[in-house]
């Protein structure tokens, strides 16, 4: 905890100089080792200083995507606060032995580009939590190329598609377009899947449990296994194998699904999943919250000088 706080203090010195120079500031963390860069290349200028296994940290503001080729942990403060605009990708060299994680980020991209995360040999490990990725079609998805991922309390705008053999698991996550054609698979629970009919047709050798599919008469693949999961309309397979089919009549969803995905007080003890708790993005190990894990900088006060020249600041982390 000594060593965390002292490494932040440091981070914020670096904060501190960024004031004077610009608004938007990356910080580059190399073990007890802390360099800061400024402006909307700030990401790219850090990425080209850092190492793999090295922490790049954005601060609020819009910054430029890039090609990243190291296996760093990016953190923002918040989807709301951090953004990551136009062009961005992310390879994992051979061979690392890095996780590559991103938390507390909005990424989107320009003109339909698809956000791509490789590997090589389908062991590279990707986490992905508490992010926000706008990628609107279903040709231009967030996908991942053979690698194993994981995609935690995230909400994707846009397709998310396995590929060459990945695998990624999804938790408490809402995906607002399918899952969409691969030979890779997915392990999905407690998630919010609002697609259009027959959009589930593509997705094959997965599991889906505890999760909301909120369509009409989704064309579910018969090699999966559903289970504890809710619908609406005709699907393939058993409802007693599936979980709960609602009429396809009318719209059912109204008084069970409300805002931000949250099921009703009602539904909440009516759909109960495998392991006790409500389906959807509120049930499980990780109930669906944006909010970063890491602590954050919410005001920072320089209240005077030391006699030998060095600040006195007021920091209030949370």
């Amino acid at each position: 905890m000594k060593k965390l706080f002292l490494l932040l203090v440091a981070a914020i010195s670096c904060n501190l100089c960024a004031l004077a120079q610009d608004n938007l500031v990356a910080t580059l963390q190399h073990g007890s080792n802390i360099q800061a860069f400024y402006g909307e290349d700030a990401l790219s200028t850090a990425h080209e200083a850092a190492a793999d296994g090295d922490v790049i940290t954005l601060s609020a503001g819009e910054f430029n995507g890039l090609d990243m080729t190291k296996v760093i942990t990016l953190r923002g403060e918040g989807t709301e606060r951090t953004h990551i605009k136009n062009h961005v990708t992310f390879t994992i060299p051979e061979n690392s032995h890095h996780t590559l994680l991103l938390e507390g980020l909005n990424i989107s991209t320009s003109s339909y580009q698809t956000v791509n995360i490789y590997g090589f040999s389908g062991s590279e490990k990707v986490v992905v939590s508490k992010c926000y990725f706008d990628v609107p079609g279903t040709n231009t998805p967030l996908a991942f190329e053979k690698c194993n991922a994981s995609v935690m309390q995230s909400h994707v705008i846009g397709a998310i598609c396995a590929n060459n053999g990945s695998h990624v698991t999804c938790l408490n996550s809402v995906f607002s377009f399918p899952l969409c054609k691969g030979n890779g698979k997915f392990d999905i629970a407690n998630c919010y899947m609002n697609a259009g009919e027959g959009d589930f047709q593509y997705v094959h050798y997965s599991t889906i449990k505890n999760s909301i599919i909120h369509t009409r008469n989704p064309w579910l693949d018969i090699t999966n296994s559903f289970s504890h999961c809710l619908t609406q309309g005709n699907i393939p397979v058993p409802v007693s194998d599936f979980g709960w089919v609602l009429s396809a009549d009318g719209d059912v969803w109204n008084g069970i699904v409300e805002d931000n995905y949250h099921l009703s007080e009602e539904a909440a003890a009516t759909y109960i999943g495998t392991d006790g708790t409500q389906i959807g993005i509120n049930g499980g190990m990780y109930p669906y919250d944006l909010t970063p894990s890491y602590p954050l900088v919410k005001a920072l006060d320089v209240i005077g000088s030391h006699k030998n020249g060095k600040l006195i600041v007021k920091i209030n982390v949370k």
